[in-house]
């Protein structure tokens, strides 16, 4: 504890000193250069562990991998830094699929083939939200459906978020009116998937139980 009166006075280390307290292991000598450059502009300050040099002047790094830090006038030091990856929908479905086209494993399905060569189940759609004339397999010539409950062959395995696509292909009801049900049980998570609903389960008890678009 300081006496009262007595200032104390900020600790100065000259080089000499500094020098001493960099790490000097036999097995690491001569295996980097310890020059400063704009790219290490301290080389053995400690900022960098056991090593001489920082990561970022390993002579094995091109000129385009390395950075080069701005020193601030407290003596910080900032690395060079990018925004994290964060495309927008469009960006990302085309960067999936060159990676696709390029062969990288990270789980893309070309559209149309997630469902495959699975196993289906035959089911009606009905929807209490539109006449017959409204919506249906049937396509008049201006491209209006009609013709009122249609079926879909469809895997249990598929999500409620392509089913609705699905029905908007062979029904030509928009997915955004499309709050569908099954044996009272509503839809309400899209990333679920039939069978987890229960529908192929009931189906199998109950074929003419139908798929309904509800009107609220």
């Amino acid at each position: 504890m300081l006496q009262a009166g007595i200032i104390a006075m900020a600790a100065h280390w000259d080089d000499e000193e500094l020098s001493g307290l960099q790490a000097d292991f036999p097995d690491m000598l001569g295996v980097y250069d310890s020059n400063a450059s704009k790219y290490n502009p301290r080389p053995g300050t400690g900022r960098t562990g056991y090593l001489h040099v920082s990561p970022n002047n390993y002579p094995f790094y091109s000129e385009d991998e390395k950075y080069t830090p701005i020193m601030q006038s407290d003596g910080g030091q900032l690395s060079d830094w990018n925004a994290m990856y964060q495309p927008t929908t469009e960006q990302a479905e085309k960067d999936r699929l060159a990676a696709y086209e390029a062969g990288v494993p990270h789980g893309y399905v070309p559209p149309g083939n997630k469902y495959q060569d699975l196993p289906t189940i035959h089911l009606q759609v009905v929807s209490d939200l539109h006449d017959s004339n409204e919506y249906g397999a049937e396509v008049q010539e201006d491209g209006q459906h009609c013709g009122g409950p249609f079926y879909i062959d469809v895997s249990p395995t598929m999500r409620i978020e392509d089913l609705r696509l699905v029905i908007q292909e062979v029904g030509g009801v928009v997915p955004a009116l499309q709050k569908l049900s099954y044996a009272g049980k509503i839809f309400e998570d899209s990333q679920r998937s039939l069978q987890q609903y229960g529908v192929a389960y009931w189906h199998k008890k109950f074929l003419h139980w139908p798929i309904k678009i509800r009107k609220c």
